[in-house]
């Protein structure tokens, strides 16, 4: 049996372990849920299933156009994006990526988890220009993500989210070009 006291379950130890215990059981929840909503790639032919946005039509779209601007970058596709390509304003710098990273970002990150293909922010073929609105609203979301991941959540949290982003664009948008609100 155990001879604990009533004044052990009101100690700072006890009240700590607690505490510890809680945030234990929501990063576990949150590892679940950021797993759940991680991605898959198909084989090709095969449509893609995604937890939340079930079948992606608009994969083999995406795919061709990514296929055709890797191909326009042969050679070139391990260099930082910001080198390679044209009007980046928010990825660049000590921020920038590989040239090709950046395309399976924008083609299974981004496109898939709003359910849109390339031409929601894009003039196919002038892939630089900037006279489709929703361009620079997806600038103004990438910063949004990055300012939530690494500036709100560790003051919530004290979890550094650096390596592992609890915030993507499916968090709130869930295949949708526009999020529900609520």
């Amino acid at each position: 049996m155990c001879n604990f006291s009533k004044d052990f379950f009101r100690s700072d130890f006890y009240l700590s372990i607690k505490v510890i215990m809680k945030l234990f059981i929501v990063s576990a929840a949150m590892i679940v849920l950021v797993t759940a909503s991680a991605f898959s790639i198909a084989p090709a032919g095969e449509e893609t299933q995604h937890s939340y946005l079930g079948t992606d039509s608009l994969e083999a779209e995406r795919l061709k156009y990514m296929n055709a601007v890797l191909e326009s970058i042969k050679g070139m596709e391990q260099l930082p994006a910001d080198s390679v390509f044209k009007n980046l304003k928010v990825i660049k710098g000590a921020s920038s990526i590989s040239a090709e990273h950046l395309l399976w970002m924008m083609n299974w990150g981004w496109s898939a988890e709003l359910g849109v293909s390339c031409n929601h922010c894009h003039v196919i073929g002038k892939w630089e220009s900037d006279s489709i609105q929703k361009k620079d609203i997806a600038r103004g979301m990438w910063l949004m993500r990055v300012k939530i991941n690494n500036e709100i959540l560790p003051g919530i949290t004290g979890r550094n989210y650096d390596q592992q982003p609890a915030v993507t664009c499916i968090t709130c948008h869930r295949g949708k070009a526009v999020p529900d609100a609520g």
